[in-house]
């Protein structure tokens, strides 16, 4: 009896997944949709947005998920598509529910691209928040390692005869410097963290103002296909519901600062109903406000 117990975890342990599967939004590109809710045991982590780009002999990975086993099971679905070696790997930006599944494609001996805020944050050695919050099994085998090119400035490669234009932001917009990757020849603009469709943003590491600034810049592109951090929409719906709620955000906090109001007050009281049923409103909307506040009580417009 005893045997067959430990037989049955065994298969419990080694039959754990997290059961993806790639959509393509254009010719090159496919997406892993994460939930949009915050990550937790049940989701293990899988609240992200993914992307694998396929070229004539190769893939390129933009952001690798919340561990190894999603970076694993996530190669195994697109195996399915072609069995090509990965090339290189990008990191949008520093938060580690992006990037956890890199030691998973070093070993298959791509080249990681990401930034130096991220490697200042996240050194080789130390601790990533995302592996205590989701289960051990899901968390097995992830580990921090060093990132190969940092990406300091916008700069375009040809990989096999895919053309991609690196879009580096040196301002705070999500993080203190996100990255996006462009297809010119397919319009496809993976946007990393920069877009969110049906959640809000946090912005506890950016900027209202950044956000906004990175938007502008967004729209002046010439794209067809808007591929998020976060959220299912790949037309302009990240771009509007984006731009209303940093909008709002601005416009209360500074009339809140203008009429006297003290920040507590104004993190309670601030009307933000049209955006209800936006998931992590309960999660993040309070501290956005209260960022927010802090951006503008000494702000001067340029």
């Amino acid at each position: 009896m005893f045997k067959k117990i430990v037989l049955f975890l065994s298969v419990v342990s080694i039959s754990f997944g997290y059961d993806l599967k790639p959509i393509q939004i254009s010719k090159s590109v496919y997406q892993f949709i994460g939930k949009t809710e915050a990550p937790s045991k049940a989701n293990g982590g899988n609240m992200v947005n993914t992307y694998w780009i396929k070229t004539d002999k190769s893939y390129i990975v933009v952001d690798t998920g919340p561990s190894y086993n999603y970076a694993k099971d996530a190669h195994k679905a697109m195996k399915k598509i072609a069995d090509l070696p990965i090339k290189y790997v990008i990191n949008t930006h520093m938060h580690d529910d992006h990037w956890l599944g890199n030691n998973y494609f070093k070993e298959l001996g791509a080249t990681i691209y990401g930034t130096k805020a991220q490697a200042k944050k996240f050194p080789v050695g130390s601790e990533a928040h995302m592996l205590s919050v989701i289960k051990k099994e899901d968390s097995a085998n992830t580990k921090i390692i060093n990132i190969d090119t940092f990406v300091e400035k916008d700069f375009s490669m040809k990989v096999d005869n895919t053309p991609l234009d690196f879009i580096h932001f040196d301002y705070a917009v999500h993080t203190p410097e996100d990255i996006m990757i462009y297809l010119p020849e397919e319009k496809t603009l993976i946007a990393g963290d920069i877009l969110f469709s049906q959640r809000i943003t946090s912005i506890r590491d950016g900027s209202v103002e950044g956000g906004l600034k990175s938007l502008d810049a967004v729209e002046k592109m010439d794209v067809k296909v808007y591929a998020a951090g976060h959220g299912k929409f790949t037309d302009k719906t990240a771009l509007q519901q984006m731009r209303d709620y940093f909008m709002a955000l601005k416009t209360t906090a500074r009339k809140a600062i203008e009429d006297g109001i003290d920040i507590n007050t104004y993190v309670k009281t601030a009307d933000f109903s049209a955006f209800k049923d936006m998931a992590m409103m309960e999660v993040l909307h309070k501290g956005n406000l209260g960022f927010a506040y802090s951006e503008y009580e000494f702000f001067e417009e340029k």
